[in-house]
């Protein structure tokens, strides 16, 4: 019969033994014979030795042995792991699996940093107008839909419009944007404003977060527009090129040339807003596989009370075409006084 508990004439080091073959069961016998020597110079025992105590304990040195003197450490390893896992609350985690675009999604329009209601009018139809007439198939709003300044922690002016009035104007942006391509997949992404309506919910009126209506989303009628909303900190994927606002990646500023900040910050193809410049950099892995980073302009007032003066910000979006094999092309657009260049 095997054993399954200390012997009543079992030595110290054999106990000792037996938790370290326990604790790890995947771990060469070499490996934990030089370990408990190590550990356990005080028994003055050979590697040499302990390591035949080991394959004892394992059942590994013969037939009386296999039958007599070892544990089945792998049922009682099992055991207790089937054990641990259900007894320990499951882990929580706020990681959002990324949004693959469709194999259909051939030429893409991605715009953002429109802040609704600071929207500039020239450059976001002008922007509307190329990707009509480039036939984009897909639209991506990439974050920054509306501004919610009045529910922004920062300082509010009074004077600037209501939070429903942004919502009411976003609406009208929205219904017709559908009605402008009304065959074409159109996908809203939330950046770090549009957010800003969750989080002031859930601190000044929780209470409302379940109610029915309440949504961003709803808010915005964006299901009976077949409009897919994609949330906060979840990665948009364009075939091999990466689509996300940019405050995900924890950058303030962006630093002289953004682009080069997200992709040493990524090392990998993506494509950016956020930072209201159109920037691009590029660079090779390793194995020499080339990738790019964009940073997109803005379609917003370039020069909001808050920036003073002088901005560095500029209009602009990108148009993307993907091939079978997910490959890219990128197409920066600058607009200027309402001309693409």
């Amino acid at each position: 019969m095997k054993q399954t508990s200390k012997s009543k004439s079992e030595s110290p080091h054999t106990t000792l033994l037996k938790e370290l073959v326990l604790r790890f069961p995947d771990t060469p016998n070499l490996t934990l014979a030089k370990k408990f020597v190590k550990d356990y110079p005080q028994f003055m025992i050979s590697v040499e030795h302990a390591r035949a105590a080991i394959r004892t304990l394992k059942g590994k040195s013969g037939e009386w042995n296999r039958n007599h003197a070892h544990i089945d450490f792998r049922a009682e390893y099992e055991k207790a792991l089937t054990k641990f896992k259900k007894e320990l609350p499951k882990g929580e985690t706020e990681k959002k699996e990324p949004y693959h675009l469709p194999k259909a999604s051939k030429k893409i329009l991605i715009i953002g940093d429109i802040h609704i209601p600071y929207h500039d009018d020239n450059a976001l139809f002008a922007a509307l107008k190329y990707g009509a007439e480039c036939q984009v198939d897909t639209i991506v709003i990439n974050g920054d839909l509306l501004d919610f300044a009045m529910i922004s922690r920062h300082e509010k002016d009074l004077r600037k419009r209501s939070v429903a009035y942004e919502i009411s104007t976003a609406k009208i942006f929205l219904e017709g944007l559908r009605a402008m391509f009304p065959k074409a997949l159109i996908v809203f992404k939330e950046g770090n404003h549009d957010i800003r309506y969750q989080k002031w919910i859930m601190q000044k009126a929780p209470e409302l977060s379940d109610i029915d209506g309440t949504s961003l989303s709803e808010l915005l009628g964006l299901i009976p527009l077949k409009i897919i909303h994609i949330h906060d900190k979840q990665i948009i994927y364009a075939g091999k090129m990466a689509i996300l606002h940019g405050h995900e990646i924890g950058l303030t500023s962006g630093g002289v040339n953004p682009a080069r900040s997200v992709r040493l910050k990524l090392n990998k193809s993506a494509i950016v807003n956020h930072f209201h410049r159109e920037t691009k950099d590029m660079g090779k892995n390793l194995g020499e596989q080339p990738y790019s980073c964009y940073s997109n302009g803005c379609l917003c007032d370039l020069h909001p009370a808050y920036m003073g003066v002088h901005t560095l910000w500029t209009h602009g979006f990108t148009i993307l075409d993907i091939d079978k094999h997910g490959n890219y092309k990128v197409q920066q657009k600058s607009i200027i006084d309402g001309v693409i260049y």
